[in-house]
């Protein structure tokens, strides 16, 4: 097994609704937020960790694909053919060969020319017979807005020189190309749902600009 190659992805996440991704409430003051976004201890900026990006997406794949495990886990059937345990991993599987996962999705900081904003959010329950909110119901949360960085990286290794996706234009890719349209249609499935919690509700709402290919245009084939 011997890795051959390596592509990027990059761009920019623009909120066009505020985002909430859960923090510490370590640090709650009277007044505040009960349900803090997750910041950098240093900066105290808030920041879209990889891991978060990378599970909505894994997920939103899954769906589309019907791989959705037992119990509502991950998948982690190790079949060779299978784009989700190849690029993402086998999830709690060790016994397979089909190589490390493919996918490295960096946390996400704040770009250069973004002021980020961080808004209070309000929301209660609603008291059905009354039309007004329940009491006690009452949750207040942070939600962040801005400008995020973007940078997935994708391993190949020569065990990919067979795989196979057709992507949402039902155009068929093959070989390690097949991988990054695999990876470029999460990030589609995620522009079209949301990011974060509070989708449902509202929040979330992204779109992904200036996307790029190893420093190039995405081809319009794959996007």
């Amino acid at each position: 097994m011997k890795k051959i190659d390596y592509h990027e992805i990059t761009g920019v996440i623009h909120l066009l609704s505020g985002m909430r991704i859960g923090g510490s409430d370590d640090l709650l003051t009277i007044g505040g937020a009960e349900n803090t976004c997750i910041k950098n201890p240093i900066t105290l900026q808030p920041y879209l960790p990889g891991s978060s990006l990378k599970g909505k997406m894994r997920s939103e794949l899954e769906q589309r694909l019907g791989k959705i495990g037992n119990g509502g886990k991950p998948c982690g059937c190790f079949e060779p053919d299978c784009l989700v345990c190849t690029v993402f991993g086998t999830h709690a599987n060790t016994r397979h060969n089909l190589g490390p996962p493919r996918i490295i999705v960096r946390d996400c900081q704040l770009t250069n020319n973004s002021e980020s904003a961080i808004e209070i959010k309000s929301s209660t329950a609603m008291n059905r017979n009354t039309g007004g909110p329940q009491d006690g119901s009452l949750r207040s949360e942070e939600r962040v807005l801005g400008d995020f960085t973007l940078r997935i990286g994708i391993q190949i290794w020569d065990l990919d020189s067979t795989a196979e996706h057709k992507n949402h234009k039902e155009i068929v890719q093959s070989g390690p190309l097949a991988l990054v349209a695999f990876v470029l249609d999460g990030l589609k499935l995620v522009q079209r749902t949301g990011l974060g919690s509070g989708v449902s509700k509202g929040s979330g709402e992204i779109e992904f600009i200036d996307l790029k290919l190893n420093g190039q245009a995405v081809p319009e084939d794959l996007w």
